[in-house]
């Protein structure tokens, strides 16, 4: 018992000290008509400005319906295009689950931009590969993903 309340604090202690020591950019993400994103196509978006690696997350939940959605990506590049334009890519994974389980990779190529210091807009496509799990289980299964969207920095 000792044991478990040391490790959630020890937990919660890393939740609250990580974002407060980098900048933090939260926002949210909409997947595009063409794409979408994995789960319920809306989902919470979390990036440390030191650490090129940006989180999404999102979920609905019904009666008769349920999904559910996570993203990972790690920007191998984020770099100035022209003016206040930049550009990234990197590889990540996706897991969504809307009926079926998908597991897969993905390579987000993206623009962003800064019209202020703590506001970021953001567009980006994203090529998948994954295993659908399913009766019967298939792979690989290609797709799509797209999102536009918006962060603060904090």
């Amino acid at each position: 018992m000792r044991s478990k309340i040391l490790l959630i604090a020890l937990v919660l202690l890393v939740a609250v000290a990580v974002p407060a020591t980098f900048a933090t950019g939260v926002g949210a993400a909409f997947g595009l008509p063409f794409g979408g994103l994995p789960g319920s196509n809306v989902m919470l978006s979390l990036k440390l400005d030191q650490v090129p690696f940006l989180m999404g997350i999102g979920f609905s939940l019904g009666e008769t319906q349920t999904s559910f959605g996570f993203t990972g990506d790690y920007w191998v590049l984020n770099e100035n295009l022209f003016s206040f334009i930049n550009y990234y890519l990197g590889p990540g994974f996706y897991l969504g689950y809307s009926g079926d389980v998908l597991l897969g990779g993905r390579l987000p190529i993206g623009i962003n931009i800064f019209p202020v210091r703590s506001l970021e807009l953001f567009l980006e496509v994203a090529p998948t590969l994954a295993v659908r799990f399913s009766d019967p289980i298939v792979f690989p299964e290609f797709g799509f993903q797209g999102a536009f969207g918006l962060r603060f920095w904090f």
